[in-house]
């Protein structure tokens, strides 16, 4: 018989017998994961949860008397981000030795001081270290696998024995750390207050920059830097500077700011769009960017968001291209109101009910688009693509499209072949068709 409510079980060691830890509401949009025992006091386990506070954080549960113990590690600004294992698992299979978390780039907190020596030696050892990881280590904790990521490091992999470092090969080992733009953290502030935290990729050379605005999709994700990013990587390789602006709604930011987007009325096209702009034109104000020379492009929710741009009054962008966009936000509804249950719909079909309408707006249309669509997309079926572009035929809106065959929603579904297609459509797009978006000089002169 199905419930309202989401019921925790545990069993203590030694017995058959389930018994019930926490039970929660489905509507809540309180966080409660049980990761593993907490060894330090019988019949607790270590979970993350809010607990009443607005960002989540590690705990100590009591499951024998149904309540939370006390704080392992939280944190004021951001979530207290997952807990992670101790390095040689074969011989500490379970213990927590300690927690990440992401901000202005993903940090570590160790338990364990001496997982913390070891982390400060493969750090010092690996060339451009960003995010370590020791992906696998014997039994004698003489030999190591060790990964390396991050914005400048697409994937590398390293053998570690005795102390001697060797390489043994990368995720994309054609490209050279140095030449892969760096990506730095900012805070601004939006035009009602709020606080917005943003990932800027700087080109090479000397500003100001075009600049592309690449909100994420979702929206209700969060974006980190530490790993690398092939979208704003390969703008940034062509001049354009890429702001990654984590919007209200955006995960990480506590339960206030995420709820923002949308428990009192969505903000889809309002306040969320105003993000965007606002993080754009602090760019603009602290002379890196040339307010000339502003486009966005996003892809699902950020698809939409790039539509919604180029039907803004106060238009700041010379063009805009969106990809997998949701078009029609009652037609989203119906994809989410019969695949997801819980706190989840609720966020997902209050922010489309109440949306601005990209297909209601396109008579609004005052810059060139580009529309980029999988033909096999299951998260925004094709049918948005189709329902746009005759409502901008309708119109007699220019615009130029793309159709990726065989193109599923994700960007990890796109083929070689399809990422091509797409990076010298949208190239060729920003350089012929989008007012003075051009960076030919500037890659003249790299």
């Amino acid at each position: 018989m199905r419930t309202d409510e989401y019921t925790y079980h545990w069993r203590p060691k030694g017995t058959k017998e389930w018994r019930e830890m926490y039970r929660q509401h489905e509507d809540s949009f309180e966080t409660f994961r049980p990761i593993i025992p907490d060894d330090t006091a019988e019949n607790h386990f270590l979970v993350l949860a809010h607990n009443g506070y607005d960002k989540v954080g590690l705990w100590s549960f009591d499951a024998e008397n149904q309540k939370f113990s006390e704080a392992v590690y939280r944190r004021n600004d951001v979530d207290g981000g997952y807990p992670f294992g101790h390095s040689n698992r074969l011989a500490n299979p379970d213990e927590v030795a300690g927690i990440s978390w992401c901000k202005d780039k993903c940090h570590r907190e160790f338990f364990n001081g001496q997982e913390a020596a070891l982390y400060q030696q493969l750090e010092a050892l690996i060339p451009n270290a960003d995010q370590v990881r020791v992906s696998g280590r014997s039994r004698d904790g003489n030999t190591l696998i060790v990964s390396n990521s991050g914005p400048r490091d697409p994937g590398t992999y390293y053998l570690i024995r005795n102390g001697k470092v060797s390489k043994i090969s990368g995720a994309k080992p054609y490209l050279e750390h140095d030449q892969l733009a760096k990506v730095e953290y900012i805070t601004y502030k939006a035009r009602d207050g709020e606080t917005i935290s943003g990932y800027v990729t700087v080109p090479n050379g000397e500003g100001p920059f075009p600049l592309v605005v690449m909100p994420h999709g979702g929206p209700y994700v969060s974006e980190t830097v530490d790993r690398f990013d092939e979208w704003s990587q390969m703008l940034a390789n062509n001049g354009y500077m890429v702001l990654q602006p984590q919007y209200r709604g955006s995960q990480k930011y506590g339960l206030d700011f995420y709820k923002s987007a949308f428990i009192n009325g969505s903000e889809a096209g309002r306040a969320m769009q105003d993000d965007k702009d606002d993080g754009a034109l602090y760019l603009v104000k602290q002379g890196l960017v040339d307010p000339d020379r502003m486009a966005m492009f996003g892809w699902s929710y950020g698809g939409y968001a790039a539509l919604i741009a180029a039907a803004r009054e106060d238009q700041i962008y010379q063009c805009v291209i969106a990809g997998a966009a949701v078009t029609d936000p009652d037609m989203q509804m119906d994809y989410y109101r019969y695949r997801i249950e819980g706190s989840a719909k609720i966020e997902q079909l209050t922010t489309w009910d109440g949306a601005v309408s990209p297909i209601k707006e396109v008579k609004k249309i005052n810059v060139p688009m580009l529309v980029v669509h999988g033909d096999n997309d299951q998260r925004v079926p094709p049918e948005h693509f189709d329902k746009y572009i005759d409502e901008l035929d309708r119109a007699g809106i220019d615009y130029k499209k793309l159709i990726l065959e065989g193109a599923d929603h994700f960007s990890n579904t796109l083929f070689y072949h399809h990422k091509i297609a797409l990076y010298e459509t949208m190239l060729d797009f920003f350089e012929n068709d989008c007012g003075s978006m051009s960076t030919g000089d500037a890659l003249a002169n790299r």
